[in-house]
């Protein structure tokens, strides 16, 4: 028999707030200090618009369902509504969330998860029931589970899992409360509404909510409520009846006959529960017995990345735009790495106030940025190999916008990541103590790229050619390719190998007629030609071209002539040929050798009989 299976729940109990305050820009930071309440919401906001902020546009009768510790305190409660919250607190701020937005939380959290266990869900296989918005049921939204059979042991057991996932999600900025359990429902159940070992809570407790006895605002403790296999009754039997699924009229009528903990209903005889708890009867029955086969529905990944925040103010500047995608960067990049993936192309979107930016587009006396008209500024980035690191990830934006100005005020901005692809792995070091990054040079080619341009970016490809200056060519650089096999050598030079120049010039010099002892004056340099090797020779080469080519190619040694040799000759520099014959030669011994100075690659045009300087070879 193999072994029991196992499955942590992740709990966000303030997911709704997390995503809000994510929206707080540097402008509106002190905002963010104020108590907090949610409405969650079927409609789903467009990208440039801003979700109605505080009770502006809010009905009276509207029910709040989240809130955060701050409210808390004053004694708002998830359930009241916005008139009841105010009058408990005046300066509450309410904000409104769509489930689209929770759903893409979830999904993000699960995309962490999954670096940790083979599967991680965000709903269980259980049947839709009339008024269900899914198969999750009537709420709370705020789970993720993740099954760790046979898988703890990787990072050193449940505890260090439980540890190893807060920390994870900790740079999406949520704080979690993880239980562990043989089920789903049971290890949700520990995760919400259990109490860890010295009074540390996981979960809330109580029929108010109310945090655990020894749960601290901005603390949590360090591992989630674990039940042993094959115990998941005694760890559910100290829990309120309200940590089981039931209906929150059948939990209130238990708790009113005296039946206050999960542990005194399982006492019960089934035909005397049955009888109180209808057509759940059954499953609940048997969570109390501690068995939970509720299987789950498996997450898939969008193949796509998508970050997207609004601000409650528009914001000018560069400075507040990166404070928002430094975050952003940090989420994709933690996402990328748990799917050990990498993105090669980062695309922003930056919605415009339209008020402003109509009223701008009349006055401006430049012309707008590419991608930038009087809805937003759009702009994008193609990474010269695929990147997962955060920072890498940030630097090409980073270069980018600074070179961009803004038509008008931002409103949100809108990140996405495509083009994903398997990262590359780096096996393990065992020369040196340290190894390199296999990603900094990725990196600092997409930081150029993006600050002077990509088509100034590339590496040197070999080509198929037989002119020397056409064997090679500036290629986009691409990491993926840099293992490309090499260009067959051309047809009539096969099995020759001929040097090729180390240094190609922009244009070719002339050298008018030259020969062994000649003299010839190049870029305000007076040179001896010592001696000349034939290399190789090209005859009619692209005739069906224009301009096809005969020529006879040498390698030629130059020496450096004394100063004094110069009389009478004229000087051919790199801007063209001094007079109709190119540089004019003079004996050897009318000059004197002031020693080596290099190798020079030359050809000599079949047709005129002139010598031209093409390259210097090492």
């Amino acid at each position: 028999m193999g072994p029991s299976r196992r499955i942590a729940a992740i709990v966000l109990p303030q997911l709704a707030c997390e995503l809000v305050r994510q929206r707080v820009t540097a402008s509106t930071a002190d905002r963010g200090k104020a108590p907090l309440a949610v409405i969650l919401e079927e409609s789903v906001h467009a990208v440039g618009s801003s979700p109605a902020q505080g009770r502006e546009g809010l009905p009276a009768t509207a029910v709040i369902h989240v809130v955060d510790e701050e409210a808390r305190r004053y004694g708002v409660r998830p359930g009241q509504r916005v008139t009841e919250a105010s009058a408990l607190v005046a300066h509450l701020a309410i904000h409104r969330v769509t489930f689209a937005e929770i759903d893409a939380a979830l999904g993000r959290v699960a995309e962490l998860a999954l670096a940790l266990g083979p599967t991680a869900a965000i709903q269980l296989g259980a049947r839709i029931e009339p008024g269900d918005r899914s198969a999750w049921g009537r709420g709370p939204y705020d789970t993720v589970w993740l099954d760790i059979t046979g898988a703890a042991h990787l990072v050193g057991g449940e505890e260090a899992l439980c540890d190893e996932l807060a920390e994870r999600l900790s740079v999406l900025g949520h704080r979690a409360r993880i239980g562990i359990s043989d089920g789903p429902r049971i290890a949700q159940a520990l995760a919400r509404w259990g109490v860890s070992e010295g009074g540390h809570g996981s979960g809330s407790r109580g029929e108010r909510g109310e945090r655990g006895d020894g749960e601290r605002a901005g603390a949590l403790p360090s591992r989630g409520l674990i039940a042993p296999a094959g115990r998941g009754a005694e760890a559910l039997a100290p829990l309120p009846v309200q940590a089981l699924p039931l209906e929150s009229e059948v939990a209130s009528f238990l708790v009113r006959v005296g039946l206050l903990k999960v542990g005194d209903l399982a006492k019960l005889p089934r035909a005397a529960a049955a009888a109180r708890l209808g057509k759940a009867a059954a499953e609940i029955m048997a969570l109390t017995g501690g068995f939970d086969a509720a299987p789950l529905v498996p997450f898939q990944p969008p193949r796509v990345l998508e970050e997207e925040t609004s601000f409650e103010d528009s914001v000018e500047g560069s400075e507040p735009l990166l404070f928002v995608l430094r975050g952003m960067t940090s989420r994709v990049g933690a996402r990328l790495e748990a799917r050990g993936e990498a993105a090669g192309l980062l695309e922003v979107m930056i919605p415009y106030d339209r008020s402003v930016s109509r009223l701008r587009l009349l006055d401006l006396d430049r012309p707008l940025a590419e991608g930038e008209d009087g809805e937003g500024l759009r702009f994008s980035v193609e990474l010269p190999a695929p990147l997962a690191d955060a920072a890498d990830l940030l630097r090409p934006l980073k270069a980018r916008l600074e070179q961009i100005a803004l038509l008008a005020p931002a409103v949100g901005v809108k990140l996405t990541a495509s083009q994903i692809v398997p990262a590359r792995r780096v096996q393990m070091d065992l020369s040196r103590d340290q190894s390199t990054d296999p990603d900094s040079l990725p990196a600092l080619l997409a930081e150029l790229s993006a600050e002077i341009g990509a088509e100034r970016i590339g590496v040197l490809e070999v080509v198929d050619a037989h002119r020397p200056e056409s064997r090679s060519r500036l290629a986009p650089a691409s990491l993926d390719k840099a293992n490309r096999a090499a260009a067959p050598a051309p047809a009539g030079v096969e099995g020759m190998a001929p040097p090729a120049p180390a240094r190609m010039l922009p244009r070719p010099i002339p050298l008018g007629q030259v020969g062994r002892g000649a003299i010839v004056a190049v870029e305000r340099q007076i040179f001896t030609v010592e001696r000349m090797r034939f290399v190789m020779r090209l005859d009619g080469v692209e005739w069906w071209t224009s301009t096809p080519v005969s020529r006879d190619y040498f390698k030629a040694w130059f020496s450096a002539s004394a100063p004094g040799s110069v009389g009478g000759v004229g000087g051919a520099t790199s801007g063209g040929a001094g007079g109709a014959g190119g540089a004019r030669l003079s004996a050897a011994g009318e000059g004197r050798s002031a020693g080596p100075a290099g190798e020079a690659w030359i050809y000599v045009d079949r047709a005129t009989g002139e010598a031209f300087l093409q390259g210097w070879c090492e």
